[in-house]
C-alpha cells in the first residue's frame, strides 16, 4: 500500500506451504521465512497480510480494468495480443487467456487468505489485533468470491488452508458460495474500523458496499438497498466536486473514495500504467462511437432527440461534461498534443481514453496512480437501482440519480425526463447514468452480464478518420460514423465464461463445463 502499507509480495511466499505429516519434510526452512518462524508480531502479521492483498491487483492483461472496456460496448481493440480482440469479439473459448487470469487471480486471494487466516490464529498478537486482521481477510475473499460467480457461476468453495490431498475440488452451486460471499461481507463489516491513519486498507464502508454490490448482482433487491444505505448512514462518504480530478494522482484517496489498488513508483507501481494505453505505446484502448453518443446534450437531451440542439458536425459542443473528461475527443488536447485520428492506426475508433491517463509524467511505465475500484457515486446508484427493481419508483430514486447528475451540472431527472415515472423507464435512466458515470472503469462488461440485454452486444462503430486528416485545418473535418468490427452473440454460451481447460485437465472434478464450452 502507498505509504505505511507498502505491498510485499515476497513475504507471502512463506504462505504457500504445502502441510506434510513426513518428520523428513516437516523441518523448518534454513533459507526461507516459515509460518512456524514468522507471524511472531503485528509486524510480521501485517507484511503477511499485505501480501493478500497484493493478489488484488491485474495478474495479466485480461484481468486489467481497460480490458473490460473492450468487453463491452463502450470500447473496442484491435489488437489480438494477449486476448484482447478475442474477449472483445465474444469468440472466448475454454483455453483463452482471459478466463484463466481471471479465475487464477481471484483463487491466488482465497488460498492467500485461507492460509494468513490459519496461520494468524496461531500467531502472537492480540485478539484485537487478530479479528482485525481476519475481517480484512474475509473481506478480500468475499471480494474474489464475488468476482468468480459473476464471470463463472458454480465454482469451488475453498474456506480454508487445502493440504494436496483435499485439491480435487468440486464446483459447488452459485448460491451456497453466495450464501458464504454474503457471511464474509457481514462478518468484516461487524468488525473492520471505519478508517485508518493511512489509505488503502478494506474498511466497514467497503465490506458494506461490496455487500451491497454482490446482492444487487444476484436479485437480492431488498438486501441489497439495504446495505448500499448502511454505507451511507456512515456519513464518511460524498461526491469529489471535481470529476475529471478523480483518476488524477494529485486527487487520491479523496472522500469519494471506498476502496482501491494503492500503487507506488518503483516499490509498487502500476503494470499496466495508463499512459501507454492511451498514447499509442500499446495498441489497446478504443472508445466507440456508440459510448460517445450516448452522453447526453448538457440540456439533459440525447442527441437523438431533435430539440437537444445537437450538431452532428460539431458533436462535441454542449456535451454532459464527462465525456470531455472520460475521453480523448478528436482535436482535443491530451497533455500539449493534439489528438489527430488520422495519424494513428492504432486508433481505428478515432477516440481514445483521457480516463486514468497520466499525460506528461517522466516514466509512463512507472504510475503510481491508483486504480478506484468502489466509490460513492456507485453506492448510489446501486441503491437506486435496488429500489426500483424491487417495485419501488419513490421520490428517493430520483433524488439519488440527481446527486450523481449535480455533481457534473447535469439536469435533475423531474427537469428532463419527468416525474411519476414507470419502472421500465427508471430503469432506463439509471443503466444509462451508470454508462455515462463509469465508463473506463471496468464495470459496463459485468452489467451487461447481469442484465442479460443481447442488445449491448452490437457491432462497433467508430469515426471515419480519413474526413478527419487535416491537422492545420480542423474545421474542414467532417464528422461521420463507419462500422470498424462485427461483434455477434452467441446464446449457446449464455452469459458465463468457460471454467479453464487446463485446470479441467488436472482435475476431473471440475466438470461439467459451462454450456457451450
Amino acid at each position: 500500500m502507498k505509504n505505511q502499507y507498502k505491498i510485499i509480495a515476497s513475504i507471502f511466499l512463506l504462505t504457500a506451504l504445502f502441510s506434510c505429516s513426513s518428520d523428513l519434510l516437516d523441518k523448518t526452512p534454513k533459507d526461507r521465512l516459515s509460518p512456524s518462524t514468522f507471524y511472531q508480531d503485528e509486524t510480521q502479521c501485517t507484511m503477511a497480510l499485505m501480501g493478500v492483498y497484493n493478489a488484488i491487483q491485474p495478474n495479466a492483461t485480461p484481468t486489467h480494468f481497460y480490458q473490460y472496456e473492450f468487453m463491452s460496448d463502450n470500447g473496442y481493440c484491435q489488437a489480438a495480443w494477449q486476448g484482447s480482440n478475442e474477449i472483445g469479439s465474444w469468440s472466448t473459448n475454454s483455453n483463452s487467456w482471459g478466463p484463466g487470469a481471471k479465475w487464477s487471480m481471484d483463487y491466488a486471494i482465497i488460498v492467500r487468505a485461507n492460509e494468513f487466516m490459519q496461520n494468524l490464529a496461531t500467531a502472537t498478537v492480540t485478539d484485537a489485533v487478530k479479528a482485525q486482521m481476519v475481517a480484512e481477510a474475509k473481506f478480500l475473499r468475499g471480494y474474489a468470491y464475488s468476482d468468480l460467480i459473476t464471470y463463472f457461476g458454480d465454482v469451488p468453495l475453498i474456506t480454508k488452508a487445502q493440504i494436496l490431498s483435499e485439491a480435487f475440488v468440486k464446483r459447488d452451486a452459485k448460491s451456497v458460495v453466495l450464501t458464504q460471499i454474503i457471511s464474509d461481507f457481514t462478518d468484516a463489516a461487524s468488525a473492520l474500523p471505519v478508517s485508518y491513519s493511512k489509505p488503502g486498507r478494506a474498511t466497514k464502508g467497503a465490506a458494506l458496499a461490496y455487500k451491497a454490490k454482490t446482492l444487487l448482482y444476484n436479485q437480492k433487491w431488498a438486501e441489497a438497498a439495504q446495505a448500499a444505505k448502511d454505507v451511507m448512514d456512515l456519513k464518511l462518504y460524498d461526491f469529489y466536486p471535481s470529476y475529471s480530478d478523480l483518476f488524477t494522482e494529485a486527487h487520491e484517496n479523496n472522500s469519494e473514495v471506498i476502496f482501491d489498488i494503492q500503487y507506488i513508483t518503483t516499490t509498487q507501481s502500476q503494470p499496466w500504467p495508463a499512459e501507454p494505453f492511451v498514447l499509442g505505446t500499446w495498441q489497446t484502448s478504443n472508445i466507440t462511437a456508440d459510448m460517445i453518443n450516448s452522453y447526453y446534450m448538457t440540456n439533459g437531451k440525447p442527441i437523438t432527440d431533435g430539440t437537444s440542439g445537437y450538431n452532428d458536425q460539431n458533436p462535441y459542443l454542449n456535451r454532459d461534461p464527462r465525456l470531455a473528461a472520460t475521453v480523448v475527443l478528436p482535436g482535443s488536447k491530451y497533455g500539449t498534443a493534439t489528438f489527430i485520428p488520422a495519424s494513428y492506426d492504432e486508433y481505428p475508433c478515432g477516440a481514445k481514453p483521457r480516463k486514468y491517463a497520466e499525460y506528461g509524467i517522466a516514466d509512463v511505465n512507472n504510475s503510481s496512480l491508483n486504480t478506484i475500484l468502489m466509490r460513492y457515486a456507485d453506492i448510489c446508484l446501486m441503491r437506486a437501482e435496488a429500489l426500483v427493481e424491487s417495485g419501488s419508483t419513490a421520490q428517493e430514486v430520483y433524488d439519488l440519480i440527481d446527486k450523481v447528475r449535480a455533481r457534473v451540472g447535469m439536469p435533475t431527472v423531474e427537469s428532463v425526463e419527468g416525474t411519476g415515472l414507470s419502472q421500465t423507464q427508471l430503469r432506463q435512466i439509471i443503466r444509462h447514468e451508470r454508462r455515462v458515470e463509469f465508463c473506463m472503469e471496468g464495470t459496463r462488461y459485468a452489467d451487461m452480464l447481469r442484465w442479460k440485454d443481447e442488445s449491448l452486444v452490437h457491432d462497433v462503430y467508430g469515426y471515419d478518420k480519413s474526413k478527419l486528416s487535416d491537422p492545420t485545418n480542423p474545421a474542414k473535418w467532417v464528422f461521420s460514423q463507419i462500422k470498424i468490427d462485427t461483434r455477434t452473440f452467441n446464446a449457446t454460451k449464455a452469459w458465463l465464461w468457460p471454467v479453464p481447460q487446463g485446470d479441467i485437465n488436472v482435475n476431473k472434478n471440475l466438470l461439467p463445463q459451462n454450456p457451450g464450452y
